[in-house]
């Protein structure tokens, strides 16, 4: 959420814009552009929109060529609503002090008491705005010639909350930048140094990177990274990796490209984590080792969202797997006081590895003893950079707001770790393994006969009742979590998820004729359960969506099939996740909803 883009070059504009062009994947309700010309020393020019960047070019009709030093937003809002006047970035009265803001300023509230008994007008609803008037006071207190940076410090101490903040002064030749629980990084690349929220822009542009640490305040120019006496400097290092862009290819979307990604991302999770024989497990990068895992009292996961699923199901592999005991928590309300100590691990699980609350459990967890680590997509994340260990999930950049191939992924590098510290019989863990290596063309083959089920089902669904997602036996229920979630994200229509067990003790009352229950009812030891469950549904006049690789008398009862390819119980999930995240993405096109932006959502959420 909110991204931010800085650059001093020539052209400083077109490439902000470029660059905030390759964060729209973080999501986002508005965007806004500054920059500074040549011998210019008077307002920065600015514009803002509601819109996506295309509105933002079109709307600044090439008024920003030539510039030297430029910043731009896309703001996911929290304080105010989505309009042009709350859009970034926000500007001085006089129009010589301009700025940009990813975070929430906690205190805003007294700062903004404190800006108006100064004589200033607050104009927005933002908590960015302040900021920016107490900077313009600050430097007009100061003694002539008093140093910016000097000056933007003593602002920035008066902040409390989190922030990545980025300034530009008339007449100052660089970037003013801060950062405190928001990611903000450095690029530097021939003729150019840049600013950003990630490192995605940087591909193309910059050939190095340094990571700011919160706490830290520079001024950006020309020449490098300038800070005040004493105060550390990053080092530059080089840029690894490559920016792939976004490109649907032959797929009307990008989600749904990523759905059928899968056979792919799979392939990229598992290599090198697989035995030469084939027959065992060997996830690597985490700082204690396989033996050591196994004496630990517990392990817990901490995550948000569709990565809380996963987690639910990675914590299920390993309670059935290990020794150890295991719980997932949600990362907002982990009680880290409560589970964690020194001989405890505490795993971060992040598709961006920015998550702020993911983030603030891990730090919450190193306070009360715990070991850290971390599964995550982005390379050099905050998360990943701030536990030091863990697995890369290596499912390639995910354009979509809404995970797909990363849920797979998650689940998948979860299991590997299982499997790694597991003392099951050498049997079974062969046959796992070996059937984990065949998902990808399980996938591939599934993926290529699809028929028409999934899109009948999603004809119902958009005419129906709030449809009921149900599981039973752990891996599913969980996984009817995230089919629940899914089709909120995707299609803006009210679900529910449970255990199906669950139903007949409040839920069942909900279900009417013809309202939707998705069942997701793989061939494992809860089978004849599951049947009753949708018995119980189906008596009430339920349209039954039935999810099975199973061909027995369970599919009689279902108005829609859809047939998933067989593979072993513990492994269902992989398949199952396939039809759910194509029921989403059809409802959501039948409704017309942008499916690879949809509202209010955001990619990266690095606010609390």
């Amino acid at each position: 959420m909110c991204g931010i883009f800085g650059c001093i070059s020539d052209d400083a504009a077109g490439k902000v814009l470029e660059g905030l062009r390759k964060l729209e994947y973080r999501g986002y309700d508005s965007a806004g552009l500054a920059a500074i010309f040549a011998d210019s020393e008077g307002p920065i020019e600015t514009e803002r929109t509601v819109g996506y960047v295309a509105d933002l070019v079109s709307k600044a009709n090439g008024r920003f060529n030539d510039a030297i030093i430029s910043i731009g937003h896309t703001r996911w809002a929290t304080h105010g609503q989505v309009t042009d006047y709350n859009a970034h970035p926000h500007s001085s009265e006089d129009g010589k002090i301009t700025l940009v803001h990813n975070g929430i300023i906690e205190n805003s509230i007294n700062l903004s008491d404190r800006a108006s008994k100064l004589g200033y007008s607050i104009t927005s609803e933002t908590d960015t705005e302040v900021i920016v008037h107490l900077l313009d006071h600050e430097l007009k207190m100061k003694p002539e010639g008093t140093d910016h940076l000097e000056a933007f410090c003593s602002v920035i101490s008066q902040l409390e909350g989190s922030w990545a903040i980025a300034a530009m002064i008339s007449g100052l030749e660089g970037i003013l930048v801060s950062r405190s629980g928001a990611p903000l990084v450095i690029g530097r690349g021939e003729g150019n140094i840049s600013i950003a929220s990630d490192v995605q822009p940087f591909y193309g542009a910059c050939s190095e990177v340094a990571y700011m640490s919160d706490g830290d305040n520079f001024l950006i120019d020309r020449n490098g990274i300038n800070s005040i006496l004493d105060s550390q400097v990053p080092v530059f290092e080089k840029l690894e990796g490559v920016y792939d862009e976004e490109d649907p290819g032959n797929f009307p979307h990008m989600m749904l490209k990523e759905i059928h990604d899968q056979p792919t991302s799979l392939s990229n999770v598992l290599s090198g984590r697989i035995s030469a024989d084939g027959n065992h497990a060997k996830l690597s990068g985490f700082s204690i080792s396989p033996s050591e895992i196994k004496k630990l009292d517990r392990i817990n996961l901490v995550a948000c969202g569709t990565a809380y699923y996963a987690s639910e199901i990675i914590s299920s592999y390993i309670r059935k797997f290990t020794q150890v005991r295991s719980e997932a928590f949600i990362a907002s309300e982990f009680p880290a006081k409560s589970v964690c100590s020194s001989n405890t691990l505490t795993i971060g699980i992040s598709q961006s590895g920015e998550t702020k609350d993911t983030l603030d459990a891990l730090h919450e967890a190193r306070k009360f003893g715990s070991q850290i680590s971390s599964i995550c997509n982005v390379i050099g994340s905050t998360i990943a950079r701030l536990t030091g260990n863990g697995a890369y999930l290596h499912a390639g950049p995910e354009f979509a707001v809404a995970s797909t191939k990363v849920f797979s992924n998650m689940i998948a590098a979860g299991l590997l770790f299982s499997l790694t510290i597991s003392e099951i019989p050498e049997k079974e863990q062969r046959s796992i393994v070996q059937e984990l290596r065949k998902l990808p063309n399980i996938l591939s083959s599934q993926l290529s006969d699809l028929d028409d089920s999934i899109l009948e089902a999603a004809k119902i669904i958009i005419d129906s009742e709030p449809p009921i997602f149900i599981g039973r036996g752990g891996l599913s229920s969980y996984l009817a979590k995230e089919g629940a979630l899914k089709m909120m994200e995707i299609s803006y229509i009210p679900c529910l998820s449970m255990p199906g067990g669950e139903l007949k003790h409040g839920p069942i009352a909900l279900i009417s004729k013809d309202s939707p229950v998705i069942a997701i009812a793989p061939t494992d030891s809860k089978l004849q359960l599951m049947e009753s469950s949708i018995r119980e549904c189906k008596s009430r006049g339920a349209r039954i969506i039935l999810i099975t690789d199973n061909e027995g008398p369970i599919t009689d009862l279902a108005d829609i099939l859809i047939q998933t390819n067989t593979t072993l119980p513990d492994l269902s999930p992989f398949v199952n996740i396939i039809p759910i995240q194509l029921l989403a993405y059809h409802v959501g096109v039948l409704k017309g909803v942008n499916v690879d932006r949809p509202r209010n959502l955001a990619k990266s959420v690095t606010v609390v």
